[in-house]
């Protein structure tokens, strides 16, 4: 399929000095067509004549997150939301369904690293400061402009080292009676219990 078309006619006007008319029309235009266009005339007189214009396509935001999926409590921890889209984009996070301002311990900064008329992009940081098994789950960040909406999502695992407990800490019984220890771990992922003898 031909992307760029170019139509020309002419008409000689009444002054005798000859119009031109072409047009370049870009089909399906996306975010790869936005640029200069120049427009160049010549003929035999050997004198050229330019005119230029900056094309801007406007698009929905292309969102991508980076980082690792994965950190072991109680560590800091961050996610990267990279934004480009035209024009400019509202950026938000959301963590299992709530958006973050409502989630105690997640921490949002936005900053924009290229702002032209063409594009724009930005990083949105998702901040942990301290994990815990709480925050793992589903993040998801959204952003929106005047064309529309994107996002991508991300699923964290928050790894927690096992916490051992035996439920009484000191067991009588009398001879020939059966002995229950009972212990109890926790941590992510689930924890294998064994036990070593007196």
């Amino acid at each position: 399929m031909t992307k760029y078309i170019v139509s020309t006619s002419s008409i000689v006007g009444s002054d005798k000095n000859n119009e031109v008319t072409s047009e370049l029309i870009v089909t399906t235009s996306d975010m790869t067509d936005a640029g200069m266009y120049t427009c160049q005339a010549n003929n035999s007189v050997l004198n050229t004549s330019m005119d230029s214009v900056e094309v801007v396509v406007q698009f929905i935001p292309n969102v991508t997150i980076s980082g690792s999926d994965t950190v072991t409590s109680p560590d800091p921890f961050q996610y990267t939301c990279t934004v480009v889209s035209s024009p400019i984009a509202d950026i938000s996070w959301y963590f299992d369904g709530t958006e973050t301002s409502e989630v105690a311990g997640l921490n949002v900064t936005v900053t924009t690293t290229d702002n032209t008329t063409l594009r724009t992009t930005q990083e949105s940081f998702l901040t942990i400061l301290v994990t815990n098994s709480s925050f793992g789950g589903s993040y998801e960040c959204r952003a929106r402009n005047i064309v529309g909406s994107g996002s991508d999502t991300r699923n964290l695992t928050v790894l927690v080292s096992p916490l051992a407990a035996i439920e009484d800490p000191q067991i009588t019984v009398n001879e020939t009676d059966n002995i229950t220890i009972t212990c109890v771990a926790t941590g992510i992922p689930s924890p294998d219990i064994q036990y070593c003898g007196k």
